[in-house]
């Protein structure tokens, strides 16, 4: 029954502001305004009605996934040390 109430609701309010443009449009100052003027006042407002909603939007920041480039270190923190290798492993030409 709540929800009845509210789509009666809607309804009736929707009724009334079609009612209410319909009694506009016939009247004798629509007639005399050029759509054009209309068309452009109705975009303006549309264009200042959109900018106000984005700039009073909450900030989001952006969180961009990206890779850390972080250098490995060795356990010691210090390069190894380079060993000889000793003749032993050297193969015979």
């Amino acid at each position: 029954m709540k929800n009845f109430n509210k789509l009666l609701s809607i309804v009736f309010a929707a009724v009334t502001a079609g009612v209410a443009a319909f009694a506009l449009a016939n009247s004798a100052f629509v007639a005399r305004l050029p759509g054009d003027v209309i068309l452009g006042a109705g975009a303006s407002l549309a264009i200042l009605g959109f900018a106000t909603y984005d700039y009073s939007r909450r900030y989001l920041p952006l969180h961009v996934p990206a890779p850390l480039l972080r250098p490995k270190l060795t356990s010691s923190g210090a390069a190894p040390c380079v060993t000889r290798a000793s003749r032993k492993d050297r193969l015979a030409a």
